[in-house]
């Protein structure tokens, strides 16, 4: 069951009819964990026990950590919770990479080892949930929160449904405060909520569904049959499709919790108007990003040592930014390649702030419109690298990109909607930052909004064959 699914629209309904119709707090909250669990059973039944089990984990865990009185009884619970969410985390989504990476050593030292014949089915969202269980026991640690007495409180927290399969990743503090009495969604919430789901809906099923079938499985699949044209185009379109399947996600979800009174954290901050790479990180999964900052690169130090040890914590977060994504050597490198470029730019950001000339420059249209362009170019190599299926095949579309046939070369069998997609994705970002500039100036009236979600329904009706494709950070 996802969103854009049938059985969604069946399943949402009723459990927002039951939710209400209660009255005690108990009984909503009941009713919304079993909905969860539910939910979660749909699309993994036989992981069900994961969820539950980290669940159980962390909950005891955070009320020893609490009750200890020695701060060594407070390290140890901590670490059994941590080891025990990774520990899952490892053995579901890095097993079978760690077993063909020792095979391969192991045969290349001249052991013979047989290939794995086995494989592991993920877990649904296992990579959100284990970091909010983490995040929740560092939090009670800190002290900065309170352990939750109610196993209820605390499971529904973990496993609330709309953000469970591919987040955004919701912090404790966040979350739990909105939980004391039930909230009684607002008409400005119920309308945002609408406005959020429908824009995702569309998001996904009309742009980066269609981008896909279109244009960008077949090239990725075949690179060698399509010229450079089309592979730069089809870079284009997955850098498209990938924010649109994605952030789409994160609106559904955001627009749902509104229905039932809770604001989950914003997840994408128009990451294609980002003027360095620095700046994207800054917009792009915004609940990873920050987890990382505030659970990994602080506690190694941020950037209060030596410049060396700076750039090694940088480093190792986006390393394992890469990691978290997917067990694979492109996930990994991906990871490597956005923090070298954090350190190039970091290196590149400190030398000319505050040279006079340099500041100058910075602050122009000109110099904003280039490393505009300089930042979508780098984010687009990195995404070829994720999306190719091998390492030729990637070297081939990245090769592309930096051809000198722009001009000369016609983009042959470039499907006219494929730019017009793209087009979409970039009025959608200009569009959202004239409004942030400007405020409610650019807030389109209610009757216009209203005559747009009637639109998009009609599209996505008309024109989409329905559910095709899962979300793409289910996979996650």
């Amino acid at each position: 069951m996802i969103f854009a699914s049938k059985a969604f629209l069946v399943f949402l309904p009723v459990v927002l009819v039951l939710y209400f119709a209660l009255r005690t707090r108990s009984h909503k909250y009941r009713v919304l964990l079993a909905a969860s669990w539910f939910f979660y059973a749909w699309l993994s039944p036989q992981y069900l026990w994961v969820i539950i089990l980290c669940t159980l984990i962390d909950y005891a865990a955070a009320i020893k950590i609490e009750a200890a009185e020695s701060n060594r009884a407070r390290k140890r619970w901590l670490a059994f919770s941590i080891v025990a969410n990774l520990g899952l985390l490892a053995a579901f989504k890095y097993a079978m990479f760690a077993y063909d990476n020792a095979v391969s050593l192991s045969n290349l030292c001249g052991f013979e080892v047989r290939d794995r014949h086995w494989s592991i089915l993920l877990p649904l969202g296992i990579s959100f949930h284990t970091f909010q269980g983490i995040s929740y026991t560092v939090d009670v640690y800190r002290r900065q929160i309170k352990a939750v007495r109610s196993f209820v409180d605390y499971a529904l927290f973990v496993s609330f449904f709309p953000q469970l399969a591919a987040g955004p990743i919701v912090r404790a503090a966040e979350f739990l405060p909105q939980m004391h009495t039930p909230p009684t969604p607002s008409a400005k919430q119920i309308a945002d909520g609408l406005h959020l789901f429908v824009l995702g809906l569309f998001k996904k099923l009309f742009i980066a569904d269609q981008l896909d079938v279109l244009f960008v499985s077949p090239v990725f699949a075949d690179p060698g049959a399509f010229g450079p044209a089309a592979h730069r185009w089809a870079a284009v379109a997955w850098v498209a499709q990938i924010y649109c399947d994605f952030s789409g996600y994160s609106d559904m979800a955001v627009g749902v919790a509104k229905w039932f009174g809770f604001e989950l954290p914003r997840n994408f901050n128009l990451p294609y108007l980002a003027t360095s790479i620095t700046d994207f990180w800054r917009r792009w999964h915004l609940s990873l990003s920050t987890w990382l900052r505030d659970y990994v690169y602080f506690p190694l130090g941020g950037s209060k040592g030596s410049a060396a040890r700076t750039y090694f914590n940088l480093m190792t977060v986006f390393v394992l930014c890469g990691l978290w994504h997917g067990a694979t050597w492109p996930w990994l490198v991906y990871g490597a390649y956005n923090g070298l470029l954090m350190c190039l730019h970091r290196v590149w950001d400190r030398a000319l702030t505050g040279v006079p000339w340099a500041d100058v420059v910075r602050g122009s249209w000109a110099w904003a419109a280039l490393t505009w362009f300089a930042t979508l170019a780098q984010v687009t190599a990195g995404l070829v690298l994720i999306r190719m299926k091998s390492w030729p095949d990637g070297g081939l579309m990245l090769k592309s990109l930096v051809a000198f046939d722009v001009w000369g070369e016609r983009a042959a069998g470039v499907p006219v909607w494929v730019p017009l997609l793209v087009l979409l994705v970039a009025v959608g970002h200009v569009c959202g930052g004239l409004s942030a500039k400007f405020g409610s100036r650019w807030e389109l009236p209610s009757p216009v909004r209203a005559a747009g979600y009637v639109a998009a329904v009609l599209a996505l009706v008309t024109l989409t064959p329905g559910v095709t494709r899962t979300f793409i950070y289910i996979q996650f």
